[in-house]
């Protein structure tokens, strides 16, 4: 691996990828470390591969102008380049008359962040959508979608490769030292072997363990708020009999903390009902079978059609959430940190849902973070 370098991006989830293609532009010299064997083997490939829209969260969090903002650069780059989508729309379904005024009030924030095409529908238009979902009302976003992850990604790495972007896979950070010129980064190989190189920035997109990479450069984690608490969302796959029953996603209305088990469409037509949300360790992706009941008492509120042993267990992913299960939502963390004395490092921190939508609209951002630093001599 090269010594002296540009610019360090710690992770290689998609938004650590889609950072990387956006910076190799520049021509500047740019290394991507991950400690696993290859891209996105965590985070980035255990999720519901929806692309949102960007209606849930208030109109100054950074998690609402990135999902609005990355949803439609999403869509052009996946029709330029290939990459299999599907423009599908969601409802988000109220099934008694309480939730019919938590649709109204997401509609209204839905507008007010300048999401399009927003709209409620009554029992009966739903029913002509979507004739298996019951409910009292829905309200309908024809801007949401799914998207192949993996092809993303692939898409994403092979265009930074293509512009001399390195790719070190099983290199894992363990310090960022600060120096005159950047930073002196420690890592190691797969074997355990110490490797070192200097970088004049260094972008931390190291998803769950960003807390960990932050905290290795002299920043106190607690104090600055960037303590990671793993989430894991459990997923059940629905039977096969079942495939293509749906024609878009299908949502419960949210609580405060969670947008709720929903209908997961594959673009294979298959269906999956997920996540939950329970707290976990790092490196967890068990799914406890006990809760298949669980799953299907609440999926049985706004699908009907499903019944005992549709479902079985299939997947789990851990999100970087910054805050506890029942304690108020956080906003991503998108930080350079010359403030604190670290110039020319960048963390992104507590980068969960809605990440996937965002993560073209989040490279631009830390472009416009690097943009102004001259390139090494």
């Amino acid at each position: 691996m090269v010594d002296g370098i540009d610019i360090l991006v710690i992770g290689a989830g998609v938004i650590g990828l889609a950072i990387a293609e956006r910076l190799s532009r520049s021509g500047r010299q740019i290394v991507v470390a991950e400690r696993n064997e290859s891209f996105g083997r965590e985070t980035s490939s255990r999720n519901s591969e929806v692309i949102h829209c960007g209606m849930y969260y208030p109109e100054d969090l950074l998690k609402t102008r990135l999902c609005v903002r990355g949803n439609p650069l999403l869509y052009e780059r996946c029709e330029k380049a290939g990459v299999p989508y599907r423009k599908t729309g969601k409802i988000v379904v109220a099934t008694d008359d309480a939730e019919v005024g938590v649709l109204e009030g997401l509609l209204s924030q839905g507008r007010r962040n300048g999401v399009p095409g927003l709209r409620l529908i009554d029992a009966a238009e739903m029913q002509r959508l979507e004739p298996r979902v019951r409910g009292v009302c829905g309200l309908l976003s024809p801007e949401s979608g799914i998207v192949d992850s993996h092809r993303l990604m692939t898409c994403l790495q092979q265009a930074a490769a293509s512009r001399g972007v390195t790719f070190g896979y099983r290199c894992d950070v363990r310090e960022l030292t600060k120096t005159a010129s950047g930073y002196l980064v420690a890592m190691t190989d797969a074997d355990g072997a110490a490797l070192s190189l200097n970088a004049e920035c260094v972008v931390n997109s190291a998803g769950l363990d960003a807390d960990r990479i932050a905290q290795s450069a002299g920043i106190d984690v607690d104090i600055a708020g960037y303590r990671i608490h793993p989430a894991k969302g459990e997923y059940f796959r629905v039977s096969s009999r079942h495939r293509g029953i749906l024609g878009r996603l299908v949502y419960p209305v949210p609580s405060p903390v969670h947008l709720g088990a929903h209908a997961v469409l594959g673009l294979d037509g298959g269906l999956k009902i997920g996540p939950n949300s329970i707290s976990t360790v790092r490196g967890d992706y068990s799914v406890d079978p006990s809760h298949e009941g669980d799953f299907l008492a609440k999926a049985r509120k706004f699908l009907p059609f499903l019944e005992a042993g549709d479902l079985s267990p299939d997947m789990a992913g851990i999100r970087p959430k910054l805050y506890r299960l029942g304690e108020p939502l956080r906003d991503f963390v998108i930080r350079e940190e010359s403030s604190r004395g670290f110039p020319g490092l960048v963390n992104l921190v507590g980068m969960e849902s809605p990440g996937l939508t965002s993560c073209l609209a989040i490279a631009e951002e830390i472009e416009r973070f690097l943009v102004l630093r001259a390139p090494r001599a």
